[in-house]
């Protein structure tokens, strides 16, 4: 189905925002699009959607980036302007004290009691309402994840559905459906599958952002799976990163007793695919990047292989035998920890914060945004 005019334009001056890392300007044209559409049809439309959730997510990621920043400052702020509050109602508390001595007036003791009462109540709604309004901003920054998973959930409904009623046009079809990544293709069941499976990557991508890794390993689950259908393992870039980040969901699935071993099957899985590339790769210098990535990949395969509590307790008896003054093992050079005795917080293994989906491009390489199609309306209205 075609654009009108204005949608086309829309969807333009989107992409030209997007490629300018201007996401938030980009999603609002992509949002306009969406609205438009749903207007002329009756109906949503998934390319739409697709683009305009893919820009909400990145312009969540960037106000998440932003915010992380400068918590630090703005948390500084908040406590010297409560110190400020402490100082000004300490002042209260002291007038206070001399209440005894409006007993010999009562009609002058009674109006500052109540003049006083009255400041307490409105220092207290201000603080309420100041309150109120870091929980609406803390919200607001939570649910911008929230909302382009809901767009991408959308989107991922409506390329089901499209994709069922072509399912004629795939029966004939033997996997891989292309010989390379880039490949063209005029097949519209294999077209959908595409558009389908870099959904459910961004899905998956949007739940990591957003710490929800169960959720996040059922969707890059999802998209793995499409993309063996559709691509090449000898060849394909992005079934090694779809390895990847699969492996990066599960390794934080802790509730799954099973999710380390998962997420070190991923992880072989991942380097096997970038080998087998290698091994057919002719550009010297695509060659050296290869060799690079599968070291680093082997290097995060050895730690999931580890197990965790091992690891646990021989960080507790290197600082144990560093207060006691007895050499740990492996010796100084080997061992880290035995120069940081006083930093007892690393005997606790801590989970990254946030495991940085966009830094994923340093072992991943990942394929360029698409930007052919655009995203949701219903929601532009959030």
């Amino acid at each position: 189905m075609g654009y009108s005019d204005g949608i086309n334009e829309l969807v333009a001056e989107g992409a030209k925002l997007y490629a300018a890392k201007e996401f938030d300007d980009a999603s609002e044209k992509y949002a306009e699009a969406c609205e438009n559409f749903s207007n002329e049809h009756g109906e949503e439309d998934a390319d739409l959607l697709l683009l305009y959730g893919k820009s909400l997510f990145q312009s969540a990621v960037l106000k998440s980036e932003v915010f992380g920043g400068t918590g630090g400052n703005e948390e500084n702020d908040d406590e010297n302007i409560e110190k400020e509050g402490e100082q000004e109602d300490d002042g209260n508390f002291q007038f206070c004290d001399d209440a005894p001595l409006a007993e010999e007036d009562d009609d002058e003791g009674g109006a500052a009691a109540a003049e006083e009462e009255e400041e307490e109540e409105s220092g207290n709604e201000a603080d309420k309402q100041d309150a109120g309004g870091e929980e609406e901003e803390d919200e607001e920054e939570q649910s911008d994840f929230e909302v382009a998973w809901e767009i991408l959930d959308l989107t991922r409904s409506l390329f089901e559905n499209k994709l069922e009623k072509v399912q004629s046009q795939g029966e004939k079809l033997k996997s891989p459906y292309l010989s390379r990544d880039n490949e063209e293709t005029d097949n519209e069941f294999v077209i959908l599958t595409k558009k389908l499976s870099e959904t459910y990557d961004l899905l998956g991508e949007v739940s990591l952002e957003a710490e929800n890794f169960p959720q996040s390993a059922i969707d890059l689950q999802n998209c793995l799976d499409l993309r063996l259908k559709l691509y090449n393992p000898e060849n394909s870039s992005l079934i090694s990163e779809s390895h990847y980040k699969l492996s990066l969901a599960l390794e934080f699935c802790v509730e799954d007793p099973e999710s380390r071993s998962k997420a070190c099957e991923q992880m072989r899985l991942a380097i096997e695919s970038v080998r087998d590339r290698n091994n057919k790769e002719k550009d010297p210098s695509k060659k050296k990047d290869n060799d690079d990535l599968v070291q680093d990949l082997e290097v995060r395969y050895q730690e999931l292989e580890r197990d965790p509590a091992d690891d646990l307790k021989n960080e507790q008896m290197n600082i144990i035998k560093g207060i006691l003054g007895e050499p740990s093992n492996g010796g100084e050079d080997k061992s880290p920890v035995a120069n940081l005795v006083n930093d007892l917080s690393s005997v606790v293994k801590k989970k990254p914060s946030k495991p940085a989906v966009n830094d994923l491009t340093s072992m991943v390489k990942k394929r360029k945004p698409t930007s052919k199609n655009g995203e949701s309306s219903k929601k532009s209205k959030k």
